[in-house]
Order: C-alpha cells, then structure tokens, then sequence
C-alpha cells in the first residue's frame, strides 16, 4: 500500500446514515484503522437505504453503505449494557479519535462524556457531528442534512432560476459537513501523542452550510441583493441591474449556459462559456463561421449578452448536431470553455480525467462481488490513495479487533459473544461470515 498518512491511527467510528460514516471513510482512505461500532439489534440505519436482494445478508449487501464504509472493520457491543460499556471504556482508552453522529442526548446518557472520555484517555480527539450543535437553543434537536441545509440557508440559496428555492435534493450538506469533520480530525492530530491533549470537535450541519454561503451573506450584506435562487435571472444569463452588466455567477458570459445535443435523455446537454472576444471568435471558428454569427448583435461582447435570446436559438441549433463529448472536445480544442453534462455513469464510464485520477477504484465485496469504490480525490507523493479490501460486515471483525487493541485472547472474546456482549444471545451470526 501506498503512503498512508494516517496509518497507525485508530478509529472508534459510533456514526452512522452519512455526515458522520462519510467522515470516517475519509479516515480510512488516509490509512486509519477505522472501527465502525454497532450492535445487530441497533444497526446503522445505512445498511437499508440500499441492498442488493441477491445476495444474502441484507445488512451487508448495501451498495451505498459499502461505498460509503469501503476501508472499515466491524466490531459489535451493547454500550447499553454494564460489560459492554466497560468494553467501550477500554476502547476508548486505546484509540486515537471517537467519532460519533448520534443526537446530543445519547453519548452523555451511557455517561461517555468528553470529561469521561478525557480520563480514559488524555490525547483522544473526540468528534461529534450533528444538525444543530451540541450547545444553543437547538443543541438538543435530532436532525438530517436536509433540514440543516433548510435552517442554514443552503436550501433558499439553491434551486432552478426563476422558481421558488428547492433545495438540493439529496442530503448535499450530509457530505459536505463528512469532509469537514475529516479536515478537522485530521488537524487535531497534527501533534504527536505525547504533545496532545483532549480535543473536543462538536460540529454541526448548520454552521457548515452557513459558512458554505460566506460569498451571499457577503453580497446581501453590502449589496442588499436577495440570495435566493429564483431572485437570480434564468440560467447563467447576464443582466442590466440599474443599467449596468452584472452576471448570475458574478461574470459576464454569451453565450453562457447549457446547450442541448444530439443525445437521447435527460443528459444530453453540453455547458458552454464565453467571457470574452477571444473566446467568442474561437466559438465561431469551431462552428465553421455561420453567417449568423456576422449578426451586428453579436459584433461586440456587450452586445451579445444584451441579444442572448437570439444568440441561444442560432447557438442551440447547431449543438444539436453534435454529440456531447463530440462537442465538448471540439469546443476545448478550440479554446473554448465547455464540458459535457455528465451522468453517473457518464462520470464512472466515460470521464477521462476521473479514470486517470484513479477515483473510481474497482475492489471485491466479500458478499456483493466487484465494483467500482468511490475513492478521494486526494494524491500523495503523486500517488492515488487506495483503497483497502475490507469493508464493516456486522460483527465479523469483533475479535480481531479485541485482539488487536485490547490484547483479548480467545477466552474473553468467547466469553463476551456468549454472554450477550458482542452478539446478542440466541441470534445467529450471518453464514455467509465462514465463506469470507
């Protein structure tokens, strides 16, 4: 394996659906020994967004979950119980970071707070990820991402020009605040153990999606303008507010939007970007000099973005002579800033630059077979970051893990499963585990 820049650095993971699990992934992808803790009667929610009906073992056959936890081990106790939080105790006690996504009420009501943490512990950093925060009026609220993205500002800063803001659709800030939380772990272990006290991390979704929109607080704030989506003009147009130019990303573009091509489905568009004389003269070069492109309204940059109405009807008749790639290289080629609007099968298939990058990266499910992982988009040393063949199927890896930080021998792990600890007494751990 390549460079790791967090090996050696254990994880104690308590999150779970995918602010807190997408932080621990990228952990894991750092090279940290990541150790996703559940018991089989309270699993992570994650595991049912999406499984495989195929394959055996729902809870492992989860395509989202097992991108999401690509790089983990599984270990399982009942921190409800007085043996199991004992064994968390002792956990706790050898790891280097605690990351949990829990409500506030939960860690505190097993009696794990970051005082009691501390004492186990003099140099754990512990990370919470929530909606709201563990302190303030809301620190109590149990939320997901898309009611932080709507508390934060997030959801009335985004949505279709000239509609009613509309949000991002899928939970967005779940994984902008995972990367977040990632960075901060990450910075809190600069210092060498011995040089480290007790961190605490509390982050929350709220103020993650209200820093994300620093850019229009700012302009509302100086300019009064109204940041929500549908104040904005349709497109990426230019405008006249006040009888001067001004542009929906703050740049003057025209043509400046997305074109249709000559591909079937929702897809078949390419993005299309003109800023300047230059690249427009290129623009007309690649189309084969048309004779509506000599249109005194498109003689000068002002004057096309005061005409796009008309430029968009000549422009968007011949991008549907093209395919989307076609087209986007041809653009490139000639100077001009375009990109084919991608799918995701678009981005894992046909995407050069993700394919030389090493993002998607094909690696072999123990249950679900080959497929391809999303990856970071993060080189070391000019190196990709690779993924680790071993994903958190529910209690396979308890043992080892034991072994591995606690020293446990086979005895006391038999004696833990046996008495309800690890495994809850009577079920039955999945058959499948002895073929993998």
């Amino acid at each position: 394996m390549a460079f790791a820049p967090l090996h050696g650095v254990r994880v104690l993971d308590f999150s779970w659906n995918v602010a807190g699990p997408t932080a621990t992934k990228v952990l894991a992808a750092l090279g940290a020994d990541v150790v996703k803790i559940e018991y089989p009667t309270r699993p992570d929610p994650g595991r049912v967004f999406s499984f495989s009906p195929v394959t055996p073992g729902v809870y492992d056959s989860g395509g989202f979950f097992a991108d999401l936890n690509v790089g983990k081990r599984s270990l399982t106790v009942d921190p409800r119980s007085p043996d199991g939080l004992a064994l968390v105790e002792e956990l706790i006690g050898a790891a280097d970071v605690l990351v949990e996504s829990y409500s506030p009420r939960v860690m505190a009501g097993w009696g794990l707070t970051f005082e009691r943490m501390s004492e186990l512990n003099a140099a754990i950093v512990y990370l919470s990820v929530s909606g709201f925060g563990h302190s303030g009026p809301h620190g109590t609220y149990v939320s997901y991402g898309p009611t932080a993205q709507a508390a934060s500002g997030v959801t009335y800063a985004s949505g279709e020009p000239g509609s009613p803001p509309a949000g991002w659709g899928y939970s967005f800030l779940d994984v902008m605040t995972g990367y977040q939380a990632a960075y901060a772990v990450t910075a809190a272990l600069a210092p060498a153990p011995g040089d480290r006290a007790a961190t605490r991390i509390d982050l929350s979704q709220l103020e993650t999606g209200a820093a994300m929109l620093a850019p229009l607080l700012l302009d509302a704030t100086v300019n009064g303008t109204d940041t929500a989506a549908g104040a904005f003009p349709p497109g990426n147009r230019a405008h006249w507010p006040g009888g001067g130019i001004d542009g929906y990303r703050y740049e003057t573009g025209a043509p400046y939007g997305v074109y249709r091509t000559a591909d079937d489905g929702t897809d078949g568009f390419c993005a299309i970007t003109v800023l300047e004389d230059a690249q427009w003269r290129a623009l007309v070069g690649a189309m084969g000099d048309p004779e509506w492109a000599g249109d005194a309204r498109f003689a000068d940059h002002a004057s096309r973005v005061e005409h796009q109405e008309a430029l968009d009807d000549h422009l968007g008749r011949w991008t549907r002579t093209h395919t989307k790639y076609a087209l986007m290289e041809l653009l490139q080629a000639a100077g001009v800033p375009a990109g084919a609007v991608q799918s995701g099968r678009d981005r894992l298939e046909h995407d050069p630059s993700l394919a030389a990058r090493e993002v998607f990266q094909r690696r072999t499910h123990a249950v679900v077979g080959e497929h391809r992982f999303e990856s970071l988009p993060v080189h070391v040393d000019g190196e990709p970051l690779p993924l680790r063949d071993r994903w958190p199927l529910l209690g396979r890896d308890t043992d080892r893990v034991l072994e591995d930080w606690l020293g446990c021998g086979a005895d006391r792990c038999r004696e833990l499963r046996e008495s309800g600890v690890t495994w809850p007494v009577g079920l039955p751990a999945p058959t499948y585990y002895e073929a993998v």
